[in-house]
């Protein structure tokens, strides 16, 4: 058991340092984002009503309605590729949720600490993958040198993802904002 974790500890230091895992963290967080602000806006009174009425299929996740079956492909994908994650964070959740209701969090906050929760995992399962992919382009020449590419450009495309996420999302907002009060009624603000 020590020697399992030992190698867990292990591992997890070595993808905290590669920089093509942090990449595709960073790209995975563009993405998460992008595909938050592409559902409903937030709505505190769709939480209150799921609070009190059971039998649903729809949830709430980051303060908006979600239903899986009527959410846009790429919302759909991104819960797919992180589905592993979401299956890892079932056991911290277990431990968060009594947490959480002392804490007297209704529904619609509890969604964002189940967002934040689902995005933290979901960084660690790509730290994870970025660091077997390094490991696996090593073995070629071209997979050497996009390693050196990443390597020399890292804080040039950290930067350019970070400028585009703050630029992209509250664009990607601002029109689902609009075509949810077009088809929805829903306020936009």
């Amino acid at each position: 058991m020590a020697l399992r974790l030992k190698r867990i500890v292990a591992f997890s230091q070595v993808a905290l340092r590669s920089r093509l895992a942090w990449v595709l963290v960073c790209l995975h967080a563009v993405w998460f984002f992008l595909a938050i602000t592409n559902m409903l806006p937030p709505s505190r009174e769709s939480a209150k009503l799921l609070e009190h009425f059971s039998g649903s299929t729809t949830a709430i996740f980051a303060g908006r309605p979600f239903h899986f079956a009527y959410e846009s492909l790429a919302v759909q994908f991104q819960f797919l590729v992180d589905l592993p994650s979401m299956i890892a964070a079932i056991p911290v959740d277990l431990l968060l949720s009594p947490l959480m209701r002392l804490a007297r969090l209704d529904l619609y906050s509890g969604s964002y600490v189940g967002a934040g929760l689902s995005l933290m995992l979901a960084s660690c399962q790509w730290l994870a993958v970025g660091k077997l992919l390094e490991s696996w382009r090593s073995f070629s020449n071209w997979g050497e040198s996009f390693l050196a590419w990443v390597q020399r450009w890292f804080a040039l495309v950290a930067a350019l993802v970070l400028l585009f996420t703050t630029v992209a999302t509250p664009l990607v907002s601002a029109h689902s904002r609009t075509l949810a009060h077009q088809r929805h009624a829903i306020p936009s603000r």
